[in-house]
């Protein structure tokens, strides 16, 4: 019986999951230079058990490109609650608290930048959209 020790091995391939299905139409669209902060601010995360369901549901917000373009004020909504959902985890801030936290908003003026290279938003158009977050 011989084994061939040194020839060429055989990948196996693995299915993708939904992460890989969600990154791949991400990155289809998003901006190249960009690509670094992603993979260390979001796409990491999908390794801790606790962010895993947030960021899924995050990453498939952020990936419908159609919703951004029909009505963009409801689309920064739902991102808004998403992005709160994701960064507490624990559920301790109210969407009236989250409001009002400034970490948010410069994670969510963060998202438009590194996935929609989009830089538009200003402090009164964000401080307007999420004041009607807080009241629905």
């Amino acid at each position: 019986m011989a084994w061939d020790i040194f020839g060429p091995r055989r990948k196996t391939k693995v299915p993708p999951d939904d992460f890989h299905l969600v990154i791949e139409r991400i990155e289809k669209l998003a901006p190249k230079g960009f690509r670094d902060e992603r993979l260390m601010y979001y796409y990491n995360y999908r390794q801790m058990p606790r962010y895993r369901k947030p960021l899924l549901s995050l990453l498939r917000h952020i990936s419908g490109r159609p919703l951004k373009a029909e009505d963009e004020e409801l689309f920064f909504q739902e991102l808004f609650r998403k992005l709160k959902d994701f960064y507490d985890v624990r559920d301790k801030l109210s969407v009236d608290e989250a409001v009002k936290d400034y970490s948010i908003k410069m994670k969510l003026l963060q998202i438009y930048k590194i996935f929609y290279d989009d830089t538009s938003l200003a402090g009164p158009k964000i401080n307007e959209c999420l004041e009607k977050t807080g009241k629905n």
